[in-house]
């Protein structure tokens, strides 16, 4: 749906409009009131709100066009002249893809590209809903999780330190170092880690309690009883993590009934994550991908469009 602001309308067709618009207006003002049309009924059901080039917009198009809308856009739809320009725009929208089709822009290969990118889109994010289905937990298995894990729901604070890298390979060669060279963590934090705001103090975390990081790097780092126990390498959507526990301050467990919400939550969402990942893995064995990797290595790049070595380059974090 195009607005009258869209910036893919040339100016001067917008100019055109505007000055219709107007001379529409004026007439109003100096023609005598008339009779309101007769209310026509569609065929096809709903009253008849407009005609155009031979088809009807009716009550039916309107509300179901209308239902497509985000709701900051459909709330806005409560005059008479809001809802009207709504119909102008939507018969302009549908007169200029007319006028596409008749040029035959609706078989434009890039069109078509553009067209099947989006549905390629659409059904990987109906799927990924699918995969992403809620496994059900029983009380059962939050209360057995509770009972084998209250260290990780205690009051406790932790004083802990980190590396964080966003390569594996890197976080796995950094913990194999760490296992003969404890005494490198600082020195290893400060050279690798791309937490800037810790690298600087050997990864230094200070103390906190539960509910302060995010729930892959808690439970690893809760978990580690003894100052100087090491996790393993810990994967959260910030990167991979070795975690460093310096000082432990203990509080007793919370009660079951006050943590049992946050624990069936956590678990949860770690078994969607093990379901979505074995089901990919299950996609791509059946697949039975195999990845020519020497002619990879050798596939050239495109050259950029013009202009684009100017444009600025956008950060991923």
């Amino acid at each position: 749906m195009i607005t009258l602001q869209s910036a893919a309308v040339p100016k001067s067709l917008w100019t055109s409009i505007a000055a219709l618009c107007f001379a529409a207006a004026c007439a109003s003002e100096s023609a005598p009131p008339s009779s309101p049309p007769p209310t026509i009924t569609s065929a096809a059901g709903g009253e008849v709100i407009a005609t155009y080039a031979g088809k009807q917009f009716t009550t039916e198009d309107f509300r179901r066009e209308v239902a497509r809308l985000p709701p900051r856009s459909r709330v806005q739809l409560t005059t008479p002249e809001r809802k009207r320009q709504f119909v102008d725009n939507f018969i302009l929208n549908e007169l200029l893809s007319e006028q596409g089709r008749a040029k035959g822009y609706d078989h434009d290969p890039e069109i078509v590209r553009q067209i099947d990118d989006l549905r390629q889109r659409l059904m990987v994010q109906r799927v990924m809903r699918d995969y992403q289905e809620a496994p059900v937990l029983t009380d059962e298995e939050v209360q057995t999780y509770y009972d084998q894990n209250q260290r990780l729901f205690s009051g406790a604070q932790i004083h802990a330190a980190h590396i964080l890298v966003k390569d594996e390979t890197l976080a796995k060669q950094l913990r194999e170092q760490l296992d003969t060279a404890l005494d490198k963590f600082e020195e290893l934090a400060k050279t690798n880690s791309v937490d800037t705001a810790t690298a600087a103090r050997g990864g230094d975390l200070g103390f906190f309690g539960q509910g302060r990081m995010v729930a892959e790097f808690e439970r690893a780092a809760f978990a580690l009883e003894k100052p100087g126990d090491l996790s393993p390498v810990v994967q959260t959507p910030f990167g991979y993590h070795i975690i460093k526990l310096i000082e432990r301050k203990e509080e007793p467990s919370k009660p079951f009934d006050e943590v049992k919400d946050r624990i069936r939550v956590a678990m949860v969402n770690q078994r969607r994550q093990e379901l979505v990942t074995t089901r990919f893995d299950t996609v791509k064995a059946d697949a039975k991908i195999d990845v020519h990797t020497d002619v990879l290595d050798k596939a050239e790049l495109p050259s950029p469009p013009p202009g684009a070595a100017d444009a600025p380059e956008i950060s991923g974090h």
